[in-house]
């Protein structure tokens, strides 16, 4: 006959069933039930009222939505504008509908205003005393940019803090509206220091490019500076390329066959289908660019891999100068010889790298330079002008306090990469920065106890009556007499002098005895974090040398930020907001969004 089909809906026998023969089945069925009921249950009338209605704009949800956006804006570089886009708008939508998106303009003004000032406040207090460490102890980079309708400078700080950790901070990209003069400059800058309540008898050195306006600027200043390390080298090696014949019309064929496939789909796509004939890494043609000496090492490289593929695009088409099998391997030779400058270039740039760098490296490039061997050949007058040229810029190098100083304090180099008449000199030099330090943790005790003075004092001062002083008490007369024997028979402040200065020079002498750490793989800041308790004197002064990096590249690095904020969408953007931006751009992440 027909199946039945059950008409009750009773799952009781199911149930007992599973707790009987299956209870740990039962139990997952029984957790699943009650998840199903409690995510099944209606929301009540006033619930999914409140879900849609929206928050004004005082409630502190919709405030920190409004601070996420702005953080946001300034983080990735958007416009103000993004607020209104319709994409964004649906998305806000949809994660919370409770929020009211502002206008433009409240971003810009209300929140951008109260953003920056809380990180401006936050950075402040950074770069006090009290975090940064001794007196003397903040160095600086510093650059100027020009756009289409904005003159900018960059002020970045670097210091190292009380955990041993290198800080580097852009404290402003300043809008300039004046002819860029070194007394202007200057102007700008000492207005700046200004600004952050920076005296300058702060700075320990500022890092700068070699203009003459910017010489100048640091000279009326009357602070520490240097030249650009790596600034220095690209015109080293462009004194060396340009001083050989040959060497410049190779530069110029390749340079100008690297345009040709640069601006050339066809010859692009014709050169792949010859690479992968060939079976050559389908690699692009690099194009050399004035500003960046390692690009014509980079053009070289790349010519020099598809030598065969570039022959044979040659015989197909003759756009593209062919060079001989010698000039192929002065090619190789020049490779050979701007690789280690390159290597050196890179040392210098890195965000860990200090101005201890500058002479071992300067030194062990001369080392190359003056090297015979077979990749050598032809490029003489090359590595000749490079070599003197080197020599000429640099030629301060080792009577240049900052750097000596940074050398021999760095547990990698001490010494040893000093000559020995720079070394007695350093040790010299070590023994004035010590002195000078002391006086001035004395003068900064001295104006702290002075802010703390006794009370009763001030009022008295004041004009107000003085209190009648209470009659001391045994006690009282007891401890002055114990203060008074134990005061009898210690050091003069000469005498205390004395011994301070046999201490240090005792620590200085331990300190450059030691063996040296691995120049690659050890870590000078946490050598001296280990040993900052062993050699205190000596650590207060690695603080303050090691803390400057050997190139302004810190400060180049936030004008590659200025060209993405200076975008079509913000054409129209203020000098004065794009400093903000900035500066909001390195320093939220630097904060970690915490301020």
């Amino acid at each position: 006959m027909g199946s039945e089909t059950a008409k009750s809906k009773n799952t009781t026998n199911m149930w007992t069933h599973l707790k009987r023969h299956h209870p740990e089945t039962h139990a997952t069925a029984l957790k699943e039930r009650d998840g199903n009921s409690t995510a099944s249950r209606q929301p009540t009338v006033a619930e999914m009222f409140d879900a849609q209605r929206k928050w004004p704009n005082s409630d502190n949800r919709s405030k920190k939505i409004d601070v996420a956006i702005m953080e946001m804006i300034a983080t990735d570089n958007q416009p103000f504008t993004v607020a209104a886009d319709v994409g964004f708008k649906r998305l806000m939508a949809m994660l919370e509908p409770r929020y009211s998106l502002k206008s433009e303009k409240y971003y810009r003004t209300v929140v951008f205003e109260d953003v920056h000032s809380k990180v401006e406040k936050k950075i402040k207090e950074l770069i006090t005393l009290d975090n940064a460490g001794p007196h003397l102890s903040l160095t600086f980079t510093t650059d100027c940019w020009s756009g289409e309708t904005e003159s900018l400078m960059s002020l970045t700080c670097h210091f190292i803090d009380k955990e041993w950790k290198r800080q580097q901070i852009v404290l402003n990209v300043k809008a300039m509206h004046g002819s860029h003069t070194g007394e202007y400059i200057s102007d700008v800058f000492l207005g700046l220091l200004k600004y952050w309540d920076i005296d300058v008898e702060r700075v320990v050195l500022v890092l700068r490019d070699s203009g003459a306006n910017m010489i100048k600027a640091m000279r009326l200043a009357e602070v520490p500076d240097l030249s650009c390390s790596a600034h220095t080298l690209q015109l080293v090696v462009n004194d060396g390329i340009n001083s050989q014949r040959a060497v410049a019309d190779i530069a110029a064929k390749l340079k100008s066959s690297a345009t040709h496939f640069n601006h050339s789909v066809l010859a692009k796509q014709r050169l792949r289908e010859i690479q992968k004939e060939l079976d050559l890494p389908q690699h692009r043609i690099i194009q050399s660019v004035p500003t960046r000496w390692n690009s014509t090492l980079h053009m070289l490289e790349s010519m020099l891999e598809q030598r065969r593929a570039l022959t044979v695009y040659a015989g197909e088409h003759g756009k593209i100068s062919v060079l001989t099998a010698d000039q192929w391997t002065l090619v190789d030779n020049l490779i050979a010889t701007l690789s280690p400058l390159e290597q050196v270039t890179l040392e210098m740039s890195r965000s860990d790298s200090t101005i201890s760098c500058v002479i071992p490296c300067i030194t062990v490039l001369k080392m190359l330079l003056e090297a015979e061997g077979p990749k050598m050949r032809g490029i003489g007058t090359l590595r000749d002008t490079m070599l003197k040229t080197l020599k000429g810029r640099f030629d301060k190098a080792e009577t240049t306090r900052c750097l000596v100083l940074a050398t021999i304090l760095d547990p990698r180099y001490k010494g040893h990469a000093l000559a020995t008449a720079t070394v007695t000199s350093a040790k010299d030099w070590i023994k004035e920065e010590h002195h000078n330090l002391i006086e001035a943790e004395k003068q900064h005790r001295a104006a702290s106890e002075g802010q703390a003075e006794d009370p009763k004092k001030r009022r008295v001062e004041e004009g107000e009556e003085e209190e009648v002083e209470e009659v001391a008490g045994p006690s009282d007369m007891l401890e002055k007499m114990y203060a008074s024997l134990l005061a009898q028979g210690g050091p003069t402040p000469g005498e205390a002098d004395e011994e301070d200065d046999l201490l240090f020079s005792h620590q200085l002498d331990l300190y450059l005895r030691e063996p040296l750490i691995d120049r690659q793989r050890g870590q000078p800041l946490e050598w001296w974090k280990q040993n900052s308790v062993r050699l205190p004197h000596l650590a207060k002064l690695a603080r303050k040398f090691l803390s400057s990096p050997p190139s302004s590249v810190p400060s180049e690095r936030v004008f590659s930020e200025v060209s993405h904020i200076y975008d079509k969408n913000r054409s129209r953007l203020t000098g004065e907001h794009a400093e903000r931006l900035c500066f909001l751009h390195y320093n939220l992440q630097l904060l970690n969004w915490d301020y």
